[in-house]
């Protein structure tokens, strides 16, 4: 059985508008359980602390029904005036568009999100390189690198193919991946069936910047695999998700 496919793109997302997402604050959250939105809030660095959070999980408070709440309602459940007003504050931004992975653009950004998942420090360039010979006039233009890069990824995937004897892991181009910070099509997704394995970035320069954007499509990744699974696969013990990011300039792949 031939492996499913799709024409690669003409050149990178660097050279296309950048897409405004069009989900917001509240598609994330609406369906929410009771966990998952106590490990959503924590990250958001409201101030909230473990106690708060006991108010919500005894009174079983899903995201649905977390967004029809306010100050006063959250006062009501036993929170008192401070952590009610930041999250009836909160709540006000529900419709508040995602931000899109290419907006993620500084060195600034970079460390915030390093520090935040924990990832190699502040210093992306210890991590190993793949740098391949460079191909003639690989640096001419968007169309080359594109083309370069494709290249690659087909390679590679038809060695993972032969030695895992899975034929049915592809390329999605400009695949749609949304997570709950940001949403954007990516330029590059390998999937299995239907899940997402690998998320590819192609750049034509500042490499940090694509690791920065990579690092948040993959955020992004987890997030959409997540939605297409039923209870029983999303609840199963052994089960685990690992992801691969890849950011090429079409010299140097990361």
């Amino acid at each position: 059985m031939s492996s499913p496919s799709a024409s690669p793109p003409s050149s990178t997302s660097s050279t296309l508008t950048e897409e405004r997402s069009t989900r917001t604050m509240a598609d994330v959250v609406k369906n929410l359980d009771t966990e998952e939105l106590i490990n959503y809030l924590w990250k958001k660095n409201l101030k909230l602390k473990e106690s708060h959070f006991k108010i919500f999980r005894k009174k079983e408070i899903t995201g649905s029904a977390f967004l029809d709440r306010t100050e006063d309602r959250f006062r009501r459940i036993g929170l008192a005036l401070g952590p009610a007003m930041a999250l009836a504050k909160f709540i006000e931004g529900r419709d508040q568009k995602l931000r899109s992975f290419s907006s993620y653009k500084t060195l600034e950004e970079l460390k915030d999100v390093l520090r935040k998942y924990k990832v190699n420090g502040e210093d992306i360039m210890s991590i190993k390189q793949f740098n391949p010979e460079p191909l003639n006039n690989t640096n001419a233009n968007e169309a080359t690198r594109c083309v370069f890069i494709t290249s690659i990824l087909n390679a590679f995937l038809s060695i993972v193919r032969r030695i895992i004897n899975e034929e049915k892991i592809y390329i999605s181009y400009q695949k749609a991946v949304s997570g709950e910070e940001a949403s954007e099509r990516v330029d590059y997704a390998i999937k299995e069936n239907e899940d997402l394995m690998c998320i590819a970035e192609g750049k034509p320069r500042n490499v940090e910047i694509g690791y920065l954007q990579n690092i948040m499509q993959l955020e992004g990744a987890y997030h959409t695999n997540k939605k297409k699974r039923t209870a029983d696969e999303a609840f199963r013990d052994d089960d685990y998700d690992y992801f691969y990011g890849i950011v090429s300039t079409g010299i140097h792949i990361l």
